[in-house]
């Protein structure tokens, strides 16, 4: 094999740009969370869904989650895992007055104001955008209620 003399070569570094996965975007973020709150009743879903609904997409268990929602297995606390960029992407749909804070059963919510039915609307409509995402987010907001969010949350039912 040839040796490649560089030691008299002159060479130097160039910057390039650093490919982002989509996924770390916050147009993609906030595109989801458009598809979350425009799938869910009311256009309205409380914080604790969306990052669950949020975690299952990300960690691609939503397959997991729709068997855990169907009842078949016994009831299994979800692992939630709270994303501090999600959490970024909401204050920034809420900043853009896409959504406003409300209450869904005692929890934080979000519900789609006028604008933000639109954007929603806008990204259900887009045919090569979040197709697998679309998929997932349109089963599951449909699939968890309230109630089965404090289910997977673990969390004690009142008398």
């Amino acid at each position: 094999m040839a040796e490649i003399d560089i030691a008299n070569r002159r060479f130097s570094f160039r910057r390039r740009p650093v490919p982002v996965p989509g996924d770390l975007r916050i147009a993609w973020r906030v595109a989801l969370i458009m598809a979350m709150l425009g799938s869910s009743r009311a256009n309205r879903a409380s914080l604790a869904k969306l990052h669950i609904i949020n975690d299952a997409i990300r960690s691609s268990q939503h397959d997991r989650l729709k068997t855990i929602l169907s009842g078949t297995h016994a009831a299994v606390p979800w692992n939630l895992r709270v994303e501090p960029a999600f959490a970024r992407a909401v204050d920034f749909v809420v900043g853009e007055k896409m959504a406003t804070w409300t209450k869904a059963s005692g929890r934080a919510a979000l519900q789609l104001t006028k604008t933000g039915i639109d954007a929603a609307a806008a990204v259900m409509g887009v045919e090569d955008a979040l197709v697998e995402e679309r998929v997932a987010v349109a089963e599951l907001a449909k699939l968890i209620t309230e109630t089965r969010v404090g289910a997977l949350l673990g969390e004690k039912v009142r008398a």
